[in-house]
């Protein structure tokens, strides 16, 4: 199942990818960013980082550029989503460009994880255009049940 949706991300980043090449093209002939774009609203996908230590899971996702209060971080079960919006910067109304490879507008970020996650001391912070989570696995904690022998 997870290589399956593994998939299905792939194949969804991959569609976003060729969008925004298809949008550079169009916006090279037309000097401009055309407000007629197809899926001028799809969100974009930022890079992330993943990685686990025995008592948490980090998450870096590169947001440079990004006001960290135009940013949210929802907690889904052992979902991690986060979603914002990068605005674009004023420009000259004409322009031509020669490498367009700097995304605005929304972004949707989704991570799951394999563990539960304690969802209340999740903490976040943003530096240097980096907003890196902590998300501390749920411990499942034994403890010994007494046993009544009374009537």
């Amino acid at each position: 199942m997870e290589e399956a949706m593994g998939q299905f991300d792939s194949l969804w980043e991959e569609f976003f990818s060729m969008q925004r090449e298809m949008q550079k093209f169009v916006e090279h002939i037309a000097g401009k960013r055309p407000s007629f774009a197809p899926f001028a609203e799809e969100p974009w996908v930022p890079a992330c980082d993943v990685f686990e230590t025995d008592v948490a899971f980090f998450v870096v996702v590169e947001l440079a550029g990004v006001d960290p209060k135009e940013v949210e971080i929802f907690i889904q079960g052992r979902k991690l989503v986060v979603r914002g919006e990068r605005r674009e910067i004023p420009s000259p109304p004409k322009r031509d460009y020669y490498l367009m490879e700097i995304h605005f507008g929304p972004f949707y970020r989704e991570i799951e994880f394999e563990e539960d996650i304690e969802d209340a001391a999740v903490r976040a912070r943003y530096r240097n255009g980096f907003l890196v989570i902590e998300c501390p696995k749920k411990h499942i904690w034994e403890r010994r049940v007494p046993i009544d022998e009374g009537a």
